[in-house]
């Protein structure tokens, strides 16, 4: 199974069963069948926003999904090279040389930091993302991207 990172945006759409993405991301799943990269900023922004959204049927579901995949490893591949403060000082070089090109936000600098490091540790397959506007950067730091677009 190739290992993709997928941001927030990505794996948001890929547990929670009424996002708008979320057909498009089911799809390229079953079609691929990737290992989602998982470290501690990426648990904590999906679990947050999945949190947040648990507030009809549909939102508790995308959380039982996710508790059930971390707590069995399916599909979520933890990443322990992945250290926060290492990210950090990755996204900060790449913010300070790139930041004013793209309308990309810092959580977004942080994912395609993550992404990159695991592209040269172990060459990570894709980046996956819903974001166009990330997608320009992920592109321009040299990893291979598809868009989830509507």
């Amino acid at each position: 199974m190739p290992l993709v990172y997928a941001d927030t945006s990505a794996l948001f759409a890929f547990f929670h069963p009424k996002d708008a993405f979320s057909v498009l991301l089911t799809r390229a799943a079953r079609k691929l069948a990737p290992d989602f990269v998982y470290w501690s900023f990426l648990r904590y922004e999906l679990r947050h926003n999945l949190r947040q959204a648990r507030v009809d049927p549909y939102g508790e579901v995308a959380w039982s999904a996710l508790r059930a995949a971390e707590r069995t490893q399916a599909r979520l591949r933890w990443q322990p090279d992945l250290k926060c403060d290492s990210i950090l000082e990755a996204a900060e070089e790449f913010s300070g040389a790139r930041a004013r090109e793209f309308a990309a936000g810092s959580a977004d600098f942080l994912h395609i930091a993550a992404a990159r490091r695991l592209h040269h540790l172990f060459g990570l397959e894709e980046f996956w993302t819903c974001d166009e506007e990330q997608s320009k950067a992920v592109k321009v730091a040299g990893l291979k991207v598809r868009v989830l677009a509507l």
